[in-house]
């Protein structure tokens, strides 16, 4: 092997060919100087082009320098002429690596292609081209027709990518400090939409990332501003909406079902006409979808004729329709601070679907005769037809229960059903409910209301009384249905006074999980058989499932529905509705969390609930919010405790809360 001493070296440095003197070899390691006028040391193996040079190694450095100066513009010269495009036609069907020389020789010929600065040239040619050949070792392979088409498209989406990026970077870095921002690269809202919503999962993380580090716009909440600033995101985005790809706006499909789909067909003489029932609906004040009505008749001994009276969505929505498949995809209404999404268009869930006041609507109805202790004598369903007399808020129910006969006999009934529920086993754990609401400014309102206030305690009778008879129809005439099961819990269950939030809290957590089934049963926490859902079709899809396995029967048709389907639908909806409740959740939380970040450091009543690994678990009272403090040496707390807290920081937008004792 040539001693590499004093020759002239090529060899690629930070994806360029440069041109070095060997000044030294220890060991298979060269010391070089290299064209740039600077030193280095190389392994020998790195080596690609070894050739004789005229300058000695103890010559002046400047003397060295300008000869590899003039060597490497000569063979610059030289690379310049050589027809990379022709020599790859000569030898691409060659799958075997080809020496350097053999390439020279095809293209300089004459003897010329075994000269140093020939064959250098076609190295300098095809390494600075890399498009034809590839390097292989100290040889070169022609790319296959098939592989060249490849790198040409790959190199056409690197160019456009760096185009992009560099737009990308060059728009956000002119961005002023405040005010709105101009229109936006193609893309790029989009791109940094989806970084912000989906951050690592993202689907082109990788230039979202070398887009925000090049530009230098922060983190996510920078980005997040900058996204409102550019109008793609409102100053308050539900980002876990969109992460979950829960769908807000309607199909113009459906859009133009519902605007032609009216509540009833003429040609349906079938129904009880009810009209001359005095039907009233008790909801809360911003309520716009109405699907359950009540009337209730008292007797002179106590008890009377209880009617439960449910949109009949399924007469209007027919299976497999635009609109059906529209309300199953999303499986329920979605009720948020701030927002509404309605599993149904509004033009149907707030107007011919709902149980609006003065307004002729088709129903499915259940008239149940209740004594004064609370029991059912007698039921029946029927397919009705009747008009609401007067929309009721659950505060003017509550206001009417002494002066209007119809309410005060339904809330007394209501109380002796509820007694026959707990005489079954039902055991009653209430717990606040709180009530968010966001005005224009973004200003945050809360509101916990009891849940056994009298209004709502009718309105949850009812339903349970309602869904569960629905139920025990269709298990009598053997049709098949969803039921809503619950085994009994595993440890006897402490009810105590309603306002025990610690107990309540606790005991719940003994509950059984309710299951979805085909097969009758006990729901053991409400205390009775056969319960199902079917009072809510216009805002919870399986509800609507269940009313046309009623509707069906009633009408003395064929159920559209076998047990097989039933469970093929719940399987397919199920995960829409856990979607729905975890993006409430998340939400029902944001909000909550703003509201703290505006209350600062006022003091907020909590209960200790347990002692965690290391923390104690805390209950905020006004919002009924769960967090924790960390345990600390002397800090005696007992659970069921009530303390004082303060918010050290509270941060909506990355979910964080940090609070101490007052």
């Amino acid at each position: 092997m040539t001693d590499p001493l004093g020759h002239l070296v090529e060899f690629i440095d930070k994806n360029r060919i440069v041109l070095g003197l060997v000044l030294s070899n220890k060991k298979g390691r060269l010391g070089l100087w290299t064209a740039q006028d600077r030193q280095a040391a190389l392994p020998q193996q790195r080596v690609l082009l070894m050739t004789p040079a005229a300058v000695g190694v103890d010559a002046p450095r400047s003397l060295q320098v300008d000869y590899m100066a003039k060597i490497e513009a000569k063979r610059e010269a030289l690379a310049a002429g050589v027809d990379v495009v022709e020599l790859w036609e000569l030898v691409h069907a060659e799958s075997d690596p080809l020496s350097l020389k053999d390439l020279s020789d095809l293209v300089f010929g004459n003897g010329q292609g075994q000269d140093g600065d020939h064959v250098s040239a076609t190295l300098r040619a095809l390494f600075n081209e890399h498009q034809h050949f590839r390097l292989a070792g100290n040889d070169f392979v022609p790319l296959s027709p098939e592989q060249l088409e490849q790198k040409s498209l790959q190199q056409e989406r690197e160019a456009s990518h760096r185009y992009e990026v560099d737009g990308a970077v060059a728009y956000l870095k002119s961005l002023p400090a405040k005010g709105p921002a101009p229109e936006p690269p193609p893309g790029l809202a989009e791109l940094l939409a989806e970084f912000t919503i989906f951050e690592d999962e993202a689907p082109n993380v990788k230039k979202a990332k070398e887009i925000v580090a090049l530009s230098e716009v922060g983190g996510r909440r920078q980005i997040f501003n900058l996204l409102v600033r550019m109008g793609h995101f409102r100053p308050h985005e539900n980002l876990e909406l969109l992460r979950e790809g829960t769908p807000v706006e309607f199909s113009p499909e459906a859009e133009a079902a519902a605007a032609t789909t009216l509540p009833f067909s003429s040609q349906d003489t079938q129904r009880e006409d009810l009209t001359g029932l005095y039907v009233f609906t008790i909801d809360g004040a911003y309520t716009t979808d109405f699907d359950d009505a009540l009337s209730f008749d008292p007797d002179p001994a106590g008890g009377g004729l209880l009617g439960v009276h449910i949109t009949d969505a399924a007469a209007t929505l027919a299976l497999g329709e635009v609109l059906d498949r529209e309300a199953m995809t999303r499986a329920s209404s979605l009720y948020l601070p701030d927002q509404r999404i309605p599993m149904l268009p509004p033009r149907l869930s707030e107007d011919a679907l709902s149980l609006r006041e003065g307004e002729l609507r088709p129903a499915i109805s259940c008239l149940a005769r209740i004594d004064a202790q609370g029991q059912v004598s007698e039921y029946r369903l029927s397919r009705s037809l009747l008009r609401v007399s007067k929309r009721l808020t659950y505060d003017e129910a509550d206001e009417l229960l002494e002066t209007d006969p119809h309410l005060g006999g339904l809330y007394r009934t209501c109380l002796a059903v509820k007694a026959q529920r707990a005489q079954a086993g039902a055991y009653f754990l209430p717990l606040p409910e709180v009530i968010l609401g966001v005005d224009e400014q973004f200003q945050v309102w809360v509101r916990r209301v009891d849940r056994d206030g009298p209004a709502r305690e009718m309105v949850a009778e009812t339903a349970i009384l309602a869904n569960s008879l629905s139920g025990q129809y269709l298990a009598e005439k053997g049709v098949p249905a969803l039921f809503r099961t619950q085994a009994p819990p595993r440890e006897p269950i402490q009810e105590g006074d309603p306002s025990d939030l610690y107990l309540h809290f606790k005991q719940r957590r003994l509950l059984n999980r309710v299951e979805l089934t085909c097969e009758p049963g006990l729901h053991s926490s409400l205390g009775v058989q056969n319960y199902t859902h079917a009072t809510s079709p216009i805002r919870r899809y399986l509800d609507l499932v269940v009313q046309r396995q009623l509707g069906a029967a009633l009408a003395g048709r064929s159920a559209p529905y076998s047990g097989d389907d039933l469970r093929r639908v719940a399987l397919e909806v199920e995960p829409a509705v856990r979607r729905g409740m975890k993006v409430r959740q998340i939400r029902q939380r944001y909000w909550l969390l703003r509201w703290l970040e505006a209350k600062g450091a006022e003091p907020l009543e909590a209960i200790v609930m347990e002692n965690q690994v290391r923390r104690w678990q805390l209950l905020i009272t006004d919002i009924m919010l769960l967090t924790s403090i960390p345990t600390q040496s002397g800090l005696v707390l007992e659970p069921g405790q009530k303390v004082m807290i303060k918010v050290q920081k509270a941060d909506a937008f990355y979910d964080i809360l940090r609070v101490a004792l007052a």
